[in-house]
């Protein structure tokens, strides 16, 4: 997870400067952010041509099952990291 760490690492020099009540909501907005356009892809039905995508070309599984636990991972940090700074 190299690209991961990398971006992980950005985002924490940062918002270092920040204090951690800062820090915290930067993480909760990152967090609603990403999810509200996770939710705009299902609502708009893009999400059928994704799937049908996935399902017609079979090499295209592994790179979907990486981009899913890439943006598991990335919402994984987002709300621990904000989790951590509001207790």
């Amino acid at each position: 997870m190299g690209p991961l760490d990398q971006i992980f690492s950005y985002y924490d020099k940062t918002v270092a400067a920040f204090s951690p009540a800062a820090q915290a909501i930067i993480a909760l907005i990152f967090l609603a952010v990403l999810i509200w356009q996770i939710f705009m892809i299902v609502k708009s039905g893009h999400w059928i041509f994704i799937a049908l995508f996935v399902i017609l070309l079979p090499g295209t599984w592994p790179a979907a099952r990486q981009i899913g636990l890439f943006l598991y991972t990335i919402i994984k940090f987002l709300f621990i990291r904000a989790q951590l700074l509001l207790y």
